[in-house]
């Protein structure tokens, strides 16, 4: 049984998302429709003039039409406005587009009939999908260029694609398939060209993709910087001191430190400080007596604000007596004496918590566009009016695209800077280059970094502001344009980009806390994951596992460094870790409840 109803009035970007994805089936409302559409044929039979009705378009809109061509004009606008370039949009995308003009549609001011809209629901609940070039709008008068390709199939002429194929749609007509579904053309009436085309569906849908995908990558990005935490054994206060983030009051960071808190709540590693290791290291018997009464004068004071440092001495000395493995720890604990982390952990809630005040702005202005009347010109028949406005204008989605675009750009940055600290052997808090052992003759994770930095200075370029250009079209006519389409796509590309960032961070997150186990393994310090992290975090390291077979086939213990001491071919556990964003974010999601 449909779970969505479409009225044009109650559409939410969760039900874009299951109707773009998970191909959920709908009903509609076509109880609005009839009234504008007698009238639109009353005015064009009483001989009313009506812009795109009964005169041209744009810069033609002096010209008379007769009456006889009325239907000819409304299949000449979308014949010759189907003229997009480039590669076709994801049938995701496109399932995106026609779900949000249908439910405009249904809003009853358009002046189209009830068998054109059940013809357009029609090719979505039977995953008929029309062909529709990514290129060709400029956001004004809305998305004229794609969506013209999108209305093609309805009226039997275009490109479609059904079940993988690629058909023409007057070819599918003529197979036993189409006969079987009972898929027919429809006529068009008065106006219907230009209720179908005009208006900002496809920069909507796109953009309505490009927020779900940043709502899922806040979730996960944060997941991913908390296992990143663990591993460096970070200090607690910068995200779980509930004052410092109200004292500055902005609701986004207010709720990522909140986030934080409840992602590392349990964890044995978080803000684990210089005595709280050395008292450890005493515990286990790893504390030789020749550099034992220098370790009691540190732990012996009682305020961590009045600690000593290991002395550098003890650390050479350890050194010279081959013990390597113990200076490394107590360098590690000298470095948990320092206050503070570096920006890209400290500043997290800020910088996330920005994007998320950004993203939640973005929401609410996609969710009013997703049941807007945006096509030209509206009736309004109850005051007996149409008029010529212009709501097809997409600066309201083109504006908050570009800002989106910024808040999922500023989340993949301060994400690369974190896997940069954690492959540099100098910021790592004492860990391997590259987080491998051996690196020299082995790479590690070196050249993933690259990447995520080559997908970062990408970010920077897409990221200047779509909005800001304008290019007049329809000599002169229209004269200011959005470009919010453009933006939308870029939205999503660099989205898209950030997924992959995060992937190298999630892939980096496991192989430095898996190195960190492995330093406690060496010193008899507790190492088992099931008793030092979070259970989110563990949740989330399990998963990452499932992700790989490399880790599954490689435990790390005790004696054995498995994946963390060989080179092998990263990309496709890269690709493997993108595929699992689901199942982190769902992990996200239970410990915020």
């Amino acid at each position: 049984m449909a779970k969505i109803k479409l009225n044009g009035s109650n559409l939410t970007r969760h039900e874009v998302i299951d109707v773009a994805y998970n191909h959920a089936r709908f009903r509609i409302d076509t109880s609005k429709l009839n009234k504008s559409l007698e009238y639109i044929k009353e005015k064009v039979n009483g001989g009313k003039i009506i812009y795109g009705v009964t005169t041209g378009f744009g810069s033609k809109a002096d010209t008379l039409i007769k009456k006889e061509e009325a239907v000819d004009l409304q299949l000449n606008l979308l014949r010759s406005h189907a003229c997009g370039i480039g590669k076709p949009f994801s049938k995701e995308i496109v399932r995106a587009i026609m779900v949000i003009r249908l439910n405009t549609l249904l809003k009853g001011n358009s002046g189209v009939q009830q068998k054109t809209v059940k013809q357009l629901a029609f090719l979505l609940n039977n995953d008929i999908h029309p062909v529709i070039p990514e290129q060709g709008s400029v956001g004004a008068s809305g998305d004229l260029c794609p969506l013209s390709h999108m209305a093609l199939p309805l009226i039997g002429e275009g490109e479609m694609e059904y079940k993988g194929k690629v058909y023409t749609t007057k070819d599918f007509l003529n197979t036993d398939e189409a006969k079987k579904i009972g898929f027919k053309a429809v006529t068009l009436s008065y106006k219907e060209g230009l209720a179908l085309n005009n208006g900002t569906s496809v920069m909507a849908a796109v953009g309505t993709i490009a927020l779900h995908k940043a709502e899922q990558l806040l979730k996960v990005c944060t997941l991913s910087s908390a296992l990143i935490f663990e591993s460096l054994c970070a200090r607690k206060d910068s995200f779980a001191y509930d004052k410092i983030h109200e004292a500055r009051n902005h609701s986004g960071q207010i709720e990522v430190a909140k986030w934080l808190t409840k992602l590392l709540d349990g964890s044995k590693l978080i803000g684990i400080t210089q005595k709280d290791i050395l008292e450890i290291l005493k515990e286990k018997n790893q504390i030789p007596n020749e550099i034992l009464d220098d370790i009691n004068k540190v732990t012996d004071i009682k305020a961590a604000d009045e600690q000593i440092q290991v002395p550098e001495s003890v650390i050479d000395r350890m050194k010279a007596n081959g013990k390597n493995d113990l200076a490394k720890m107590l360098t590690f604990a000298q470095k948990k004496w320092k206050p503070q982390d570096s920006y890209s952990i400290r500043c997290l809630p800020q910088v996330f918590g920005a994007s998320k005040h950004a993203i939640d702005h973005v929401i609410e202005v996609v969710e009013n566009e997703l049941n807007a009347l945006v096509d030209n010109p509206l009736i309004f028949a109850d005051d007996d009016k149409v008029v010529s406005g212009g709501n097809f204008h997409g600066q309201p989605i083109a504006l908050v695209m570009d800002y989106l675009k910024l808040a999922l750009a500023e989340m993949g940055n301060i994400t690369e800077r974190q896997i940069n600290k954690m492959v540099d052997s100098n910021n790592n808090d004492c860990m391997e280059s590259f987080l491998v052992y051996g690196a020299g003759l082995k790479s590690g994770l070196m050249i993933p970094q690259y990447a995520a930095a080559a997908v970062v200075s990408e970010n920077k370029v897409l990221v200047h502001p779509a909005s800001a250009d304008s290019i007049p079209t329809c000599e002169n006519t229209e004269d200011h344009v959005s470009m919010g389409t453009i933006a939308a796509r870029q939205a999503l590309q660099i989205a898209e980009n950030v997924e992959k960032i995060t992937a190298i961070a999630i892939l980096t997150g496991f192989y430095a806390v898996s190195m960190r186990l492995q330093q406690f393994a060496s010193m008899k310090m507790e190492c088992n994951p099931d008793k030092v992290l979070a259970k989110a975090t563990l949740d989330f390291y399990k998963e990452i596992k499932k992700s790989n077979k490399e880790f599954l086939k490689n435990p790390v213990t005790e004696d054995k460094k498995g994946f963390l001491e060989t080179d092998r071919f990263l990309a496709p556990e890269i690709e493997s870790i993108l595929k699992h964003f689901d199942k982190f974010e769902l992990i996200v999601e239970k410990y915020l409840k």
